[in-house]
């Protein structure tokens, strides 16, 4: 099978400022296209980062016209066949016109939060009219779970959607520095109002704090406070940020993941940590959680949560899930199946 000219188009990306930002995209378009060229608007400002085919702009204060200049300085380089459109913004929209205007296909991944059901209402007023012209207009569009395509389908009802999961990376097979004590772990931007980090901890701090420990990994806005509320309570430990390789090389010395944001599109640590052998702790409504299994605790509420670390310090160590249908192949398969179906 002949793989297509596909040109990648995407406002997240790992760099250098920021080595987490967009690690999903990148996982996706290596496990389907690892060759093609990338041309990222990067949330930012940076000097433009160009290697090889990839380049990333540090798009912050880049003009929508500069955008346009850049993307038809791209398609006359690269010549695509397919334009793979990830994580969706306005500046999008005009992208979007002019690459069917040239009788391209178009693909668009989505990540985002902002259009779960729960959240698509607050998308209102010409946002909301952009985002329905543009889902409707792209020829397939591949949320990364069904959670998130209902959401979208509330917006925009004539989107032809395909469900395409996250990839759910390889773990080391063994901890490097295993805990002897209960060690529960939470990884993602340090955002209280949506991962709320700041409820985790209060409930550890009801918990035997001397049979068991909590790990918090990332950066972000409330992290400082998050280190100084820490430091009050025993057995607490703030890493800050790590890259994605960092996280899955730590996550095998835990014992258990805890992920109690207020949304999550899919939730890939949770299964990650998993695949680790980990014990999850997760919130019911996710997008990931119909890959939930027996070591998988599902909660609600914060009792529900201090319930479900407790029931962790009496269980047996978990075993682990190889979630082979979300391995880098499978995904990449998935994907280009669905760019042989356009070209078809």
């Amino acid at each position: 099978m002949q793989k297509p000219q596909v040109l990648h188009l995407v406002k997240w990306y790992p760099h250098p400022h920021d080595p987490q930002n967009g690690i999903f995209v990148k996982k996706h378009i290596d496990a389907a296209t690892p060759e093609a060229p990338v041309l990222g608007f990067l949330n930012g400002h940076f000097p433009t980062i160009k290697e090889g085919k990839r380049v990333l702009h540090g798009a912050e204060r880049m003009s929508i016209s500069a955008k346009i200049a850049l993307f038809y300085g791209a398609l006359a380089e690269h010549k695509p066949e397919i334009i793979h459109f990830h994580c969706y913004a306005n500046d999008l929209v005009p992208l979007l016109w002019i690459a069917r205007s040239r009788h391209l296909k178009t693909v668009h991944s989505e990540h985002w939060s902002g259009l779960l059901p729960s959240n698509a209402p607050a998308v209102r007023g010409i946002k909301r009219i952009l985002t329905r012209w543009y889902f409707n207009r792209t020829h397939a569009v591949a949320p990364v779970s069904r959670l998130l395509a209902d959401g979208i389908e509330s917006v925009a009802p004539k989107a032809k959607i395909q469900v395409i999961a996250n990839v759910v990376s390889d773990v080391p097979s063994a901890p490097t520095q295993p805990f002897t004590t209960t060690s529960f772990c939470a990884v993602g931007d340090v955002v209280f109002d949506i991962k709320r980090q700041d409820l985790l901890l209060d409930t550890f701090a009801k918990m035997p704090r001397m049979q068991c420990e909590l790990h918090f990994y990332g950066g972000g806005p409330d992290l400082e406070t998050l280190r100084e509320r820490a430091s009050r309570v025993p057995n607490v430990f703030v890493h800050g940020r790590l890259t994605n390789q960092q996280v899955l090389e730590v996550l095998p010395s835990h014992h258990a993941h805890v992920l109690f944001s207020s949304y999550e599109t899919f939730g890939v640590t949770t299964l990650e940590a998993r695949k680790a052998g980990l014990w999850a702790i997760s919130k019911a409504d996710f997008g990931s959680s119909s890959y939930a299994d027996d070591h998988t605790l599902l909660v609600a509420n914060t009792s529900e949560l201090l319930e479900a670390m407790n029931t962790v310090l009496k269980k047996e160590p978990a075993s682990k899930n190889p979630y082979v249908e979300l391995s880098s192949s499978a995904i990449g398969s998935e994907i280009l199946g669905l760019y042989q179906e356009l070209k078809s």
